[in-house]
């Protein structure tokens, strides 16, 4: 049952509506700051923490709102309540949590803003290479992979679905900018990195 504004009226299909808006406002802009971050990360670097923060954080506000005004037309489509697949949405949400958890043991409040590759001032920062980061180089972009698809198959409707291959594909692209700038950065000591982590999914141990 829908109200006057299209909206589920209550219910586990209301709630599926609200965190379908709240995934979209939220991983959407979120989803395309980073190429705009690390695209232009000399050019941030040139103009300074306040002025890039300040221009990156009016471009999500905007594109936030964006999302939210066009709410009712991107979730115009839905296939019901989730069903069987509120089982693989769990394990796929714990996974997320699991990996999040693991990046957080290794990342500063500074590394997770970004303010290593925006500062216009060489940092310090040593290259990240223990604990889930000597299996993967980019584990936190398979948390995020983990947690679009988890809420997808929870509230089904085929907006969230479709953000999922946006994700890969962004989160692919952003991946090759950032080594870019890690490449600069750290020089052969990441280039050995490469060479011995794989990006997303770990190698299986040798027998």
């Amino acid at each position: 049952m829908r109200g006057a504004d299209g909206q589920p009226a209550h219910g586990m299909d209301a709630a599926r509506y609200h965190l379908a808006v709240l995934t979209l406002v939220t991983f959407i802009p979120g989803i395309l700051f980073w190429p705009f971050a690390h695209g232009l990360v000399h050019r941030w670097r040139q103009l300074g923490l306040v002025i890039s923060y300040s221009a990156l954080g009016m471009m999500l506000i905007g594109m936030g709102a964006g999302v939210l005004v066009l709410r009712q037309t991107l979730l115009a489509v839905e296939f019901g309540p989730p069903g069987w697949l509120g089982w693989p949405a769990l394990l796929c949400f714990v996974a997320a949590v699991v990996v999040e958890a693991r990046c957080r043991k290794h990342l500063t409040l500074r590394t997770l803003i970004g303010i290593p590759e925006l500062s216009p001032t060489p940092t310090s920062q040593p290259l990240l290479d223990q604990g889930i980061y000597a299996r993967l180089r980019h584990p936190r972009y398979v948390g995020v992979l983990l947690s679009v698809l988890a809420l997808a198959l929870f509230t089904n409707y085929l907006a969230v679905y479709l953000l999922c291959p946006l994700a890969g594909v962004v989160l692919y692209g952003i991946t090759l900018l950032e080594e870019r700038e890690l490449v600069e950065r750290f020089g052969p000591a990441y280039e050995q990195y490469q060479q011995r982590v794989p990006r997303f999914v770990p190698r299986m141990p040798k027998r």
